[in-house]
């Protein structure tokens, strides 16, 4: 339900949200080579993997994710996933998934099982952990802003 604030500044509040997005999505933009599809099929396979984990485990536990997972508690709780599944919840073309797995696999970001089972590789944190901190900063201070304007602070940030 939006509030009076959120309804009175909406489209303050839609351009400063616009505006992470907007910088987020050039961002992916030139680190996937300009393959936005590749990327959102990257994060879906990695939202399948973990979802699981952070729901049933990491949320409540007083440890946190990042601890968790570097003490490798997520590994007996991965959620494979397929291209075929990956297709169904992101309305891209089962092919065009295909395509971008084996381009996703070639980059070392996932890994293909057997039964053709996706996850992601051990290396993709490292890959990304630069660009993670750069998003986590920007997403602060959008939403430190953001916040401000729905508490009703005039001069949010």
């Amino acid at each position: 339900m939006p509030t009076e604030v959120s309804t009175q500044r909406r489209r303050e509040l839609s351009y400063l949200i616009g505006r992470f997005v907007t910088d987020h999505l050039i961002r992916i933009h030139q680190l996937f080579e300009g393959d936005l599809t590749a990327a959102v099929v990257l994060a879906t396979i990695a939202q399948h993997n973990v979802q699981r984990f952070y729901d049933e485990v990491a949320r409540t536990s007083g440890l946190g994710l990042d601890r968790l997972v570097d003490a490798g508690e997520h590994l007996p709780h991965l959620r494979h996933c397929n291209a075929l599944s990956v297709s169904a919840a992101t309305g891209i073309p089962r092919e065009t998934v295909r395509r971008k797995v084996r381009w996703l696999e070639q980059k070392g970001w996932i890994r293909i099982g057997e039964r053709r089972e996706l996850q992601m590789s051990r290396s993709v944190a490292g890959h990304f952990s630069g660009f993670d901190a750069a998003m986590i900063d920007r997403f602060e201070s959008c939403a430190r802003q953001v916040v401000g304007i729905l508490d009703g602070k005039a001069g949010a940030d």
